[in-house]
């Protein structure tokens, strides 16, 4: 048996979905209970996707790494963190480098569901380098770190570069499923609890931001996945919130993420 760790940014949680859906290979899938956990098991649970909890990672056995890895079954582990921590990179990187050490001993490989985040986890891989559980960060074709959540959707920077072009300087916020369904509970309000904002200050804090950086409407970004319900609704309310007009935009995939999944399993020895 062989242990995948996914270490993800919960607005990723429908790719990880996507991917588990998808690859007859899984036959354990192991959920850390955490709190970040509730939406991404009600999506198992509609699709009947079986899969059990650990509440903590340091709960899982430390594996033996005298005997090689056996590629006849393949456990995955996801381990959900905080969405909070995007409003602070510093913070998801401190995060990141902390449970890293934890997840490693447990797993033959971590597949880390990140980009560059403000560009604190650039250097994630080289600072986990372990020939018994290799790192491994979303990447384009060309081998480049993803930016973030929406430029994985579309494939990676290249195609990331050019959609945000074809704006013509047009402010734009793109949205995914997931991005939309938190954007109806404060947008830049992930942390307000943390920070002491009530809900009037943070909608007028984000419409000052909104407004000084020039952004003018939402783009709803198709990405051929549609676990997460009401996508329309939450579009349509943050567009009427703070006066943006919605653009559909078409071109997002799971190429990416199929991709360096696939690239992590060829390290466990999948055959493809």
């Amino acid at each position: 048996m062989a242990i995948m760790g996914i270490l993800a940014c919960k607005m990723l949680q429908d790719e990880i979905v996507y991917l588990i859906q998808n690859d007859p290979d899984i036959s354990d899938v192991v959920v850390i209970e955490n709190g970040e956990h509730v939406e991404f098991i009600e999506k198992l649970d509609s699709l009947g996707i079986s899969y059990r909890f650990v509440q903590k990672v340091e709960d899982l056995p430390d594996l033996n790494r005298d005997f090689p890895v056996s590629n006849n079954s393949l456990t995955l582990v996801v381990w959900q963190l905080d969405l909070g921590y995007h409003e602070t990179p510093k913070l998801l990187k401190k995060r990141v480098y902390e449970d890293l050490p934890i997840f490693i001993p447990k797993a033959d490989a971590i597949l880390l569901f990140y980009g560059l985040c403000g560009n604190v986890l650039a250097d994630v891989e080289s600072d986990f380098k372990n020939e018994n559980c290799p790192v491994i960060i979303l990447r384009d074709k060309d081998g480049i770190i993803i930016d973030d959540c929406i430029g994985g959707a579309l494939g990676g920077r290249e195609e990331y570069a050019k959609v945000l072009k074809s704006f013509n300087g047009v402010g734009t916020f793109i949205l995914t499923p997931m991005y939309a369904s938190y954007s109806a509970e404060g947008f830049f309000g992930f942390g307000q609890a943390a920070g002491g904002f009530t809900d009037e200050q943070m909608f007028e804090l984000n419409k000052y931001m909104f407004e000084a950086s020039g952004y003018k409407q939402v783009a709803n970004l198709e990405t051929g996945l549609h676990y997460t319900p009401h996508v329309e609704e939450n579009i349509q309310n943050f567009a009427d919130k703070y006066h943006f007009k919605i653009i559909n935009l078409g071109g997002g995939n799971q190429e990416l993420f199929e991709d360096c999944y696939q690239k992590v399993k060829k390290i466990l020895t999948f055959e493809k």
